[in-house]
């Protein structure tokens, strides 16, 4: 068995991150500040006994690496915001710890489904198991109004071929 697709690629700059999500640096850095990802794929920080055990909510702002689980999510948490979704409602769908895992095992792209609709509230990833429920949630969605499907597998593709370029 292959290695986790994201031990294979490299990370790149914050400069380059901006570049493959899709915004410009500053936007880039303004999405870490207002914390975009939160803390979604880390320890829990160690304090010393006694201390001041509050964790950074943002902690990605002060990052110069970024990896391909998260230019993946913020490049999806961009793609809702494209499609009027606000920064809130985008950065609670893939600041989910499951996102965060289910890539984490990913060995290639995988095709699984972002549906976002916050008139009704629903936030749902859909894997080739689930893919089956996807009509009967995007007839639900539609009832309500707007909503946004965003394909993860075509994201992942996205940000491999993003990342190859950086490398060459």
């Amino acid at each position: 068995m292959g290695d986790f697709l994201h031990l294979k690629l490299p990370q790149v700059s914050s400069a380059q991150a901006a570049e493959i999500v899709g915004v410009g640096y500053e936007g880039f850095r303004s999405y870490l500040k207002r914390g975009l990802l939160g803390r979604v794929g880390m320890l829990p920080g160690f304090h010393r006994p006694g201390g001041d055990a509050h964790d950074d909510p943002a902690p990605r702002q002060k990052w110069r690496r970024f990896g391909f689980i998260d230019l993946c999510l913020m490049r999806t948490a961009k793609l809702l915001i494209d499609a009027g979704v606000s920064f809130e409602d985008a950065n609670s769908v893939v600041s989910k710890p499951e996102m965060w895992k289910r890539m984490a095992r990913d060995r290639e792209p995988v095709d699984r489904y972002v549906l976002a609709s916050p008139a009704c509230g629903i936030h749902m990833i859909f894997d080739r198991d689930d893919i089956r429920h996807l009509p009967d949630r995007l007839a639900e969605a539609r009832a309500h109004g707007a909503f946004t499907l965003v394909p993860l597998g075509d994201v992942q593709r996205y940000v491999v071929e993003m990342l190859a370029r950086e490398v060459v």
